[in-house]
């Protein structure tokens, strides 16, 4: 769902590129509209990591900063750290009755994932370019794999976390 910024700056945009287009024919003029495009879309990402939209979300995200983010009942369960470097605290998760899934991923950063390790735990680790590390020497370097906490059993509730490193480092630490 769009924000109201969102609808304004998307519907700017597409006007202009459709004046553009009416234009280019009636103006013998060489408009370097597709770079000012650009430009304006990297003023928009800008505006919204700074305003904590879509890309940076206090509490949730780590973005160009080192944070520490901890796990929240309640929240959408996706965990960002973006150029910098961060903890995931998901050692807090209640497992009572149903799984908890969660996501962390990194971006050209560095992170450290914390579970609590007599939880049963289902980690669905996947890389490009990067790493992904689990306890008892399991890694991704480029692909998938999964680990598995001595005490998860497939059908009951556990938590479940999707790892993804994209150039990036991800240790899963159960200490």
């Amino acid at each position: 769902m769009l924000s109201y910024f969102d609808g304004i700056f998307w519907g700017i945009v597409l006007i202009l590129v459709g004046v553009w287009f009416l234009l280019r024919r009636l103006i013998p003029a060489q408009i370097p509209v597709f770079r000012i495009i650009i430009a304006a879309l990297f003023v928009y990402i800008g505006i919204r990591v700074l305003v904590g939209g879509p890309f940076g979300r206090p509490g949730r995200a780590a973005i160009f900063s080192e944070s520490h983010l901890r796990y929240a009942p309640g929240w959408n369960r996706d965990y960002n750290i973006i150029l910098g470097r961060g903890t995931v605290d998901l050692t807090g998760v209640s497992i009572a009755g149903a799984s908890v899934r969660t996501e962390v991923n990194v971006v050209f950063g560095s992170g450290v994932l914390r579970v609590n390790p007599a939880q049963p735990l289902r980690i669905d680790m996947s890389s490009a370019f990067g790493t992904v590390e689990a306890p008892g020497g399991r890694s991704v370097a480029f692909g998938d794999t999964v680990y598995t906490s001595p005490s998860y059993r497939d059908g009951s509730p556990a938590l479940e976390v999707r790892a993804t490193a994209v150039f990036g480092r991800l240790e899963v630490a159960d200490k």
